[in-house]
């Protein structure tokens, strides 16, 4: 069984998809107050009645189809527990999130992988013929992908959603945020779609670990999750800031608009290959990453390394990004 990896902490921080500030002062004054005022001898409310019926005012979705814990990942560890029980087979894409693998090895049940093109893209048809004939259980994939930024559409989410109507079908958005087509408005019409999500993107929470589950079938699975699995102090950060919504919707926008300032400079370069990308990050591939690596590494800025010969980088705040540049321009034009 392999672990999962947790990401360096030192340097200029591109490498886990974090945001790249902090919760504002005037918000982080907010959530000291309200924190203030916890009950700390008193265990969480359980229900997260606050928390869910301020994100299902997001979502625009009933608060009774919310489900929340500590980080997506672990709402989809306990759908890969519930659901493929005695052998069953997880059906996903790769490359894909590694904690997938992680939680199937942990329930001893078995997942069949379905290759992507280099750029994350991949035949909706070819995938769903394989998925019959293998005759899966469960189909979870990122979208957009991680780490390659790819977003299927949502005609595409329908036709996978109609081939495999009596089998989970899970759609991890944890950077959908800054893609453009959710799967959240296919939960009305299909009972067994499930959609994640998390805070540790988008609004900047990675540190208190929350994120969500939405379908129509959490009320039958609500009973059956861990109780307490948020705390008072995540749960009272986490209402905290979604009442401030509204406020991160230029911070996604400004994200989203590096993220291209960033891509349309490198795109063309040809010493390295960059992908198009619906997430908070761009994905490349080079034959020479060792240099890349240690060009990056000289100027203390720490980016995602992958065993092949591709990486991924965190969009940053623009000084963070046009370090990033700098660095890429020097490797296209270096004689190496």
């Amino acid at each position: 069984m392999q672990g999962y990896k947790t990401h360096k902490q030192t340097g200029i921080l591109l490498n886990a998809n974090e945001a790249s500030q902090n919760v504002d002062n005037t918000i982080q004054q907010e959530i000291l107050d309200a924190i203030s005022n916890l009950s700390l001898n008193r265990y969480p409310d359980t229900t997260c009645q606050e928390l869910h019926s301020l994100y299902a005012e997001i979502m625009n979705v009933p608060a009774s189809w919310i489900l929340s814990g500590n980080g997506s990942d672990q709402m989809l560890g306990f759908l890969i527990q519930y659901y493929l029980q005695g052998n069953k087979t997880l059906y996903t894409l790769t490359p894909d999130f590694s904690m997938y693998d992680y939680y199937v090895e942990l329930n001893h049940s078995r997942i069949e992988k379905y290759e992507t093109k280099l750029d994350g893209s991949f035949d909706v048809d070819a995938f769903i013929s394989n998925g019959k004939d293998k005759n899966v259980d469960m189909i979870l994939f990122s979208n957009p992908n991680n780490p390659t930024g790819h977003a299927i559409t949502k005609a595409e989410m329908i036709q996978i959603c109609e081939a495999f109507p009596k089998i989970p079908v899970i759609f991890d958005e944890a950077y959908m945020e800054f893609g453009e087509e959710s799967a959240i408005d296919l939960l009305k019409l299909y009972p067994m779609a499930f959609v994640c999500r998390t805070l540790s993107k988008a609004y900047g929470l990675a540190g208190i670990r929350c994120g969500f589950m939405i379908s129509r079938q959490v009320e039958k699975l609500a009973p059956l999750f861990i109780p307490y699995a948020l705390s008072s102090v995540t749960q009272t950060i986490a209402s905290v800031v979604l009442k401030h919504a509204n406020e991160y919707v230029d911070k996604i926008q400004n994200v989203i608009t590096e993220r291209e300032r960033v891509y349309q400079e490198v795109k063309d370069y040809t010493k390295l290959v960059f992908y198009p990308s619906n997430a908070n990050f761009l994905y490349g591939r080079t034959d020479k990453k060792d240099v890349l690596m240690e060009m990056f590494e000289e100027k203390k800025i720490t980016i995602r390394n992958y065993a092949d010969d591709s990486f991924r980088i965190t969009i940053g705040s623009k000084e963070e990004n046009d370090f990033v540049l700098d660095v890429l321009r020097r490797f296209e034009y270096a004689n190496c």
